[in-house]
């Protein structure tokens, strides 16, 4: 029998990474998404598309139909508890026979009394090891898709680096290597135990960040602490909450901790700030517009 993986939260900067991934593969592969539309733009008939949403049991069930393996990812949201675990009952109905799941980041996770977003994904991952799906959880450090990217915008306008999180190292992580652990995780012989907590390599405060920088613009940049807290319009009140104790808690140095875990799932380190400031300040500005995450965990 042929495996076919259903990939959740599919058209996201996660999401998208994953699917390309195994497409490469060759795995035959599903997408949930609630606009046709867009998946049809990235894969055309590459993918068998399952038009649903989590809330409506019977697209979960269509879209788990014939399914061996699930790729679980959602948005940062009220609903994020109830709709994971909506697919994991799902799984579990239609015989489902691994499952990966992107978790909130550790530090969120182990104080998730100061974290919304950790205490959602804390509740999913103990009905996940309650439902007896053979899984593998990972805990993903602070994105640099996300995290870094008003650094990388201040400096394409000649500014000095946003001190977002005062003095506190972070090791940040690429979404591209949290994409190759997770397909490694689903096309494996057997699923990594977990949970896997991965970082980047490295911690950086924000001044070593500064310094990176003027290597790469071979200018002076400097450090600001004059950091803007508003949200954009489309961030809803939960979301806005969860962001403002992430911010929290990455400043008394939460996130600084790096493992080894990236390495030992896909046998090479983690990309490295200054490989990925050097590549996006090359880069043209892009816009991110999908349907997805809009914050690391």
């Amino acid at each position: 029998m042929t495996t076919t993986i259903l990939v959740t939260g599919a058209t996201g900067k996660l999401g998208q990474r994953v699917v390309n991934r195994l497409l490469q593969k060759q795995a035959k592969v599903r997408v949930l998404t609630r606009r046709r539309e867009d998946a049809l733009k990235l894969w055309g008939d590459r993918v068998d598309i399952a038009e649903g949403n989590f809330s409506d049991p019977a697209s979960l069930k269509e879209a788990s139909r014939g399914i061996d393996r699930v790729f679980l990812l959602s948005p940062i949201g009220e609903t994020l508890a109830a709709d994971q675990n909506a697919v994991i009952d799902a799984a579990l109905s239609a015989g489902v026979s691994r499952l990966v799941k992107i978790s909130g980041s550790d530090w969120t996770i182990k104080n998730a009394v100061r974290s919304i977003s950790g205490a959602a994904h804390a509740a999913v991952e103990k009905h996940l090891a309650e439902s007896g799906i053979a899984h593998t959880v990972l805990r993903p450090n602070a994105w640099m898709q996300v995290a870094l990217e008003p650094v990388v915008a201040a400096l394409r306008n000649g500014e000095d680096v946003p001190a977002r999180f005062g003095n506190a190292a972070v090791s940040f992580l690429d979404a591209d290597d949290i994409a190759d652990v997770a397909v490694q995780a689903l096309t494996a012989g057997a699923p990594p135990a977990g949970p896997l907590v991965l970082t980047g390599g490295e911690a950086l405060a924000v001044l070593e960040i500064a310094r990176i920088a003027a290597r790469i613009l071979h200018r002076p940049v400097g450090v600001s602490h004059k950091v803007a807290s508003t949200f954009p319009a489309h961030i809803g009140a939960f979301e806005q909450k969860a962001i403002a104790e992430f911010g929290q808690l990455i400043g008394e140095g939460l996130a600084a901790s790096t493992t080894g875990a990236v390495q030992q799932i896909i046998g090479r380190p983690p990309r490295s700030v200054e490989n990925y400031l050097r590549a996006r300040l090359a880069a043209a500005p892009q816009g991110d517009h999908s349907e997805g995450e809009k914050t690391w965990r």
